[in-house]
């Protein structure tokens, strides 16, 4: 065998030292690593955005979680875990993300009200891939916590002081709470010898009283109308029926008929008066019930049109007793009293003087004020009241009072959110 002719030592420095094969050499062993490095910049970009879709899937479906952990009827804390991560994997695979996909959708119920959920999703890299072999997880968290509204009386008016006023000897017990929208320093007012007493008190600004019960939550966040999605019933526009005032002698009892009144109705009389079911729109017109007057009508409301004047307002006064339901159906359901938001008017609704009421339903007089005074009783209602400024005056009584069974766009409302807090 011939041996190997071995290369003299300067022809191998030289070979070394030739630029030429000295770069093929060094791109090779220098390639792996910069294409990794240019990979790697153009996969942080990629796990960054799958970041950012992360971080909104997982706060949607905490949120979810939130309102279910206090929407739940169940008692066992198992189950109550399982109704929350049902709602949590529900949210989440409407965004993208379910376990199926590959993804982990971790829920901890531990810190109640809070609900903490945790989405990871694996996110293979392009060319990083060439020098990171293991395969990369995008994760991402929150807590969120809901904060389920369960007011009775709303003020909406964003300025006024005093949105919702108890004045004089007025005592307002309510079996759910008060929210003023008013920034105010005194947004809400007590002023005299009475008390509101609620199981909640909210107001964006500030409370000027003594005796307010429980103390006020203070600095809270403005909420919206929490029906401005309710559109205005829509109606045919047959003759307007021009009622006579119902006083006097007449049929015992005397019913009304849903319809376009428009003129005043007035009803002050000893005979009993009903409306039958049904939706009677005052079409510049107003409802005035005095006297004795005794009023009954189940599955009714009013609907007040935005041709109003400062006399087309709903007065109910003397020592009338006056039983009303809302109906659970048609144009509007649940709501008792709309007054058309358009509606620019500086009109005051009364319930005064004596008045024996019970309402079932929702008040809603989104631009326009509530005046309770003189003695009016508003008793085993399931009432809610939704106004621009709402005051008690004088020796007023609420009692045994609790919200009305919602309309499907106030029920929606009523929670008022889930809160994220991390």
């Amino acid at each position: 065998m011939r041996a190997m002719k071995r290369i003299p030592f300067k022809r191998s420095t030289r070979l070394w030292k030739d630029r030429a094969g000295g770069m093929f050499v060094f791109f090779a062993i220098a390639a792996p690593v910069l294409i990794g490095i240019a990979g790697a910049s153009i996969d942080i970009g990629l796990w960054y955005a799958n970041k950012r879709l992360a971080q909104s899937a997982v706060d949607s479906a905490a949120l979810a979680g939130a309102l279910e952990l206090r929407r739940t009827d169940e008692t066992d804390a198992d189950a109550i875990h399982a109704d929350v991560v049902t709602a949590v994997n529900f949210d989440a695979a409407i965004n993208g993300y379910s376990t199926g996909n590959g993804d982990t959708i971790d829920v901890d119920t531990s810190n109640s009200p809070r609900v903490a959920v945790i989405i990871t999703r694996p996110v293979p890299g392009l060319l990083s891939q060439v020098v990171f072999t293991e395969q990369t997880k995008v994760a991402a968290r929150a807590v969120a916590q809901a904060d389920i509204n369960d007011s009775c009386i709303w003020s909406l008016n964003p300025d006024a002081s005093g949105g919702v006023r108890i004045l004089g000897s007025a005592q307002v017990d309510l079996g759910c709470g008060v929210i003023a929208n008013s920034s105010s320093g005194a947004g809400i007012i007590e002023d005299g010898t009475g008390c509101l007493t609620a199981t909640e008190i909210k107001v964006v600004g500030g409370t000027g009283g003594d005796c307010i019960d429980p103390t006020p939550v203070t600095g809270i966040d403005p909420i919206d109308d929490p029906l401005a999605a309710l559109p205005a019933p829509s109606y045919s526009n047959p003759p307007c029926i021009h009622q006579p005032p119902i006083t006097g002698n007449g049929p015992d009892p005397q019913y009304l008929n849903p319809g376009v009144y428009c003129n005043q109705l007035t009803i002050n009389t000893t005979r009993k008066v009903i409306f039958n079911p049904g939706l009677y729109v005052l079409d510049g017109a107003s409802l005035s019930i005095s006297g004795s007057s005794n009023v009954e009508g189940t599955d009714v409301s009013f609907y007040l049109t935005e041709n109003g004047n400062v006399s087309d307002n709903i007065t109910i006064s003397g020592g009338a007793k006056v039983i009303l339901s809302a109906p659970s159906d048609g144009p509007l359901p649940g709501i008792l009293f709309y007054q058309d938001r358009n509606t620019t008017a500086n009109i005051t609704h009364n319930l005064t003087g004596g008045a024996e009421m019970q309402l079932n339903g929702i008040i809603y007089f989104p631009t326009t004020d509530l005046s309770f005074s003189g003695g009016a009783e508003l008793t085993d209602s399931a009432t809610m009241i939704i106004a621009d400024q709402v005051t008690f005056t004088g020796d007023v009584y609420l009692g045994d009072f609790d919200k009305a069974p919602g309309n499907a766009i106030l029920g929606n409302a009523l929670m008022l959110q889930a809160t994220l807090l991390e």
